[in-house]
């Protein structure tokens, strides 16, 4: 593939099996495309549009997103750990069976957003909103209900037990 450029339009794209490392990429729309096994380490997305993208089995490692949109936006599979979504709007994302140890997602919006199966160990969640975000399976021991706002998200029974113990409550 060639390289990627300031601006490109990877609309409706198919990219599978590339590797990309230490790039700048601002305004690229990835608009409805299909990325498979690509895994991207160390870049940076900066006014990005993921609109409808489909990314499966890729990696974005050590990565930061800077007023990116994700909008409707499915992510099967992967590795994302340390990547930096600072005040993100992933309320319309999907996230399933990801990989997110130690992602920054201070502050970010994901009001009624999928992540189910997710790793977020070590994640940091201080001011995330999770209102009404599905996070079935899960592992939640990042999650602070009294830093991160969790009203109403749908989490299992052994979930509710974590986040007991992770508030120091006593379950007998």
């Amino acid at each position: 593939m060639k390289p990627i450029t300031a601006g490109a339009d990877l609309t409706e794209t198919t990219i599978g099996d590339e590797v990309f490392e230490g790039l700048d990429l601002r305004s690229v729309r990835f608009n409805c495309a299909e990325l498979t096994g690509v895994r991207f380490v160390e870049c940076r997305f900066i006014g990005c549009n993921f609109f409808d993208a489909r990314l499966t089995d890729c990696d974005l490692l050590d990565c930061t997103f800077d007023r990116c949109t994700f909008t409707g936006t499915e992510i099967t599979g992967g590795d994302w750990s340390g990547t930096r979504l600072l005040a993100a709007d992933l309320s319309t994302t999907e996230f399933t069976r990801v990989r997110m140890r130690e992602t920054n997602l201070r502050a970010a919006r994901c009001q009624g957003a999928t992540f189910r199966d997710v790793d977020f160990t070590n994640a940091l969640l201080d001011e995330a909103d999770f209102t009404r975000a599905d996070l079935r399976g899960s592992i939640l021991t990042a999650f602070d209900p009294r830093t991160t706002d969790l009203r109403e998200a749908v989490i299992t029974a052994e979930q509710a037990v974590d986040l007991a113990v992770a508030l120091g409550l006593s379950i007998r």
